[in-house]
């Protein structure tokens, strides 16, 4: 008997309305010209790439296991977790072993064989010799001769670890900024650099991701067409098609991590914070943020920590309203240039002492002298910014001190690449936001050798969902709904966190 399709995508594919609307801007140039990318404090086309770190060594599994149970704030962590009630059954176990199992299960891909490890002597007395060096011998002494089964951990699973997600989820994003300041990022840095090329350690790195269910179906039941057999599935209730990486439809639910790592050190990332963000309508997905505002409020947390972040670096799902408080706060956002966007007027400026004058707009991504050419087509030519200067005060003001060229004299002029009062007024025709500065106007522009360095520190964040996904057979995530599937993103970033630590250890 032939087994019913899925009712939904189970595969990451291309949809083809992506593929005609990708050919489409390629194909259609945009209405003007742009002038070449001049040399200035962003960087020289003459400027090497920069250079790909070392290779990071394999780790087995007995290394990643013994590096995650001997972590110490693994335990700290387990505090928050609910001790036995006085009612009802109580667990076979602490706390700190359910949370050892949750991690666990992106070292060993599955709760079965989690369990099928912990039933194991060897295995289970390493457990064993952790808790009595991180907890103490009375909670060594009582534990079982061996691990929770299947059947243990899906009832603590559902009735206790769900219930703490958000204790859980708090408690451990602390401790891991913790770790990343004890490890030196995100710390202010005896070496002087500029805000434009931030040291690697102190940028942060963030992305999103559709993690996919143990099942690909939508519907709880199929029929088969050439039989009429009505089959049932278990759907996951939160899980729902997102579109991913621009037309690559996933069926899943999509979860937010931004991270910082050491320069060229491999095993040196830290994952700082976890968030399970809407993927669906407001209607459907009341409770969560939408991605930009999820993201602001994240960063925004960790530094309140971590005053010696420098940048951000994240992709075009961040816009001008969501750059705008970041930058307020005295970060260097960088993201890609949204498609679609159009120059836009900024001023007329009037040279001193010279009778000069220039028609200033902003068109991909910067500051830029408009022309008209001889066949009456639109040239916009970008002009050199020979510093972003930064001024702080109750919130951070950047600024481009670009150079306009002039025959008689060069003139220096100062542009504002943060939010304004008067961008915020509203137009009474338009009823808009007069100036959307932070969408139209980049900090460091696209398309420049500083930008370029950037946008690579993104790529981090692609490594870390990509092994996030291979952890798991099939690459679907072992629990079903938003909460399980963000305690099981929890523990993975444990694991990855407790190598970190480990091997920087190592290194000192």
């Amino acid at each position: 008997m032939t087994a019913p399709k899925a009712a939904a995508p189970a595969r990451r594919k291309k949809t083809s309305v992506g593929k005609k609307s990708a050919r489409k801007t390629a194909e259609k140039p945009p209405p003007y010209s742009y002038g070449e990318i001049p040399d200035d404090t962003f960087g020289a086309k003459s400027e090497p790439p920069e250079p790909h770190g070392p290779q990071a060594p394999h780790l087995i599994i007995d290394r990643r296991f013994a590096f995650l149970i001997n972590n110490p704030d693994l335990y700290t962590a387990a505090s928050v977790l609910p001790a036995p009630a006085p009612v009802g059954r109580h667990p076979h176990y602490p706390p700190v072993v359910y949370l050892i199992f949750l991690c666990s299960i992106s070292v060993f891909g599955s709760a079965r064989g989690t369990a099928a490890y912990f039933q194991d002597e060897g295995w289970w007395n390493r457990v064993r010799t952790a808790i009595r060096t991180h907890v103490g011998d009375d909670t060594a002494d009582a534990l079982r001769p061996t691990g929770p089964t299947r059947s243990n951990w899906n009832h603590y699973f559902q009735r206790h670890l769900k219930p703490s997600l958000e204790k859980l989820r708090d408690l451990s994003g602390e401790l891991w900024v913790e770790q990343a300041l004890a490890q030196g990022m995100l710390c202010d840095s005896s070496k002087r650099t500029s805000r434009v090329r931030p040291e690697r350690q102190q940028v942060i790195h963030g992305d999103a991701t559709v993690a996919k269910p143990p099942s690909g179906h939508s519907e709880p039941t199929s029929v088969d067409k050439r039989t009429g057999e009505i089959r049932h599935h278990r759907v996951d209730p939160d899980a729902g098609v997102c579109i991913e990486g621009g037309d690559t439809m996933v069926y899943g639910n999509k979860f937010l991590s931004t991270a910082v790592r050491l320069a060229n050190t491999p095993h040196s990332r830290v994952i700082l914070a976890i968030e399970s963000i809407r993927h669906k309508s407001v209607e459907e997905d009341p409770e969560r943020e939408s991605e930009g505002n999820a993201l602001v409020a994240m960063v925004r947390r960790i530094i309140k920590r971590a005053r010696g972040a420098k940048a951000i670096t994240y992709d075009t799902a961040l816009r001008g309203k969501h750059r705008a408080p970041l930058i307020a706060d005295g970060l260097v956002v960088f993201t890609p240039q949204h498609e679609g966007s159009t120059p836009q007027s900024l001023l007329r400026y009037k040279g001193k002492n010279c009778t000069c004058s220039y028609d200033l707009y902003v068109a991909e991504g910067r500051v830029c002298s408009r022309h008209i050419t001889d066949d009456g087509k639109t040239h916009y030519t970008p002009l050199p910014v020979e510093e972003l200067e930064c001024r702080e005060g109750k919130s951070t003001r950047f600024y481009h001190r670009i150079i306009i060229p002039c025959p008689k004299k060069t003139h220096t002029l100062r542009i504002r690449v943060d939010e304004t009062d008067e961008d915020r007024q509203i137009d009474p025709k338009t009823k808009k936001q007069r100036f959307n500065r932070t969408e139209h106007l980049r900090q460091v522009p696209p398309g420049t050798p500083a930008a370029r360095r950037l946008k690579g520190f993104r790529q981090d964040s692609e490594s870390i969902h990509s092994r996030f996904d291979q952890a798991y057979p099939h690459e679907r995530v072992p629990a079903y709904g938003a909460r399980g599937a963000q305690l099981i993103y929890i523990g993975y970033a444990w694991v990855s966190n407790s190598i970190t630590r480990a091997l920087n250890a190592i290194r000192s």
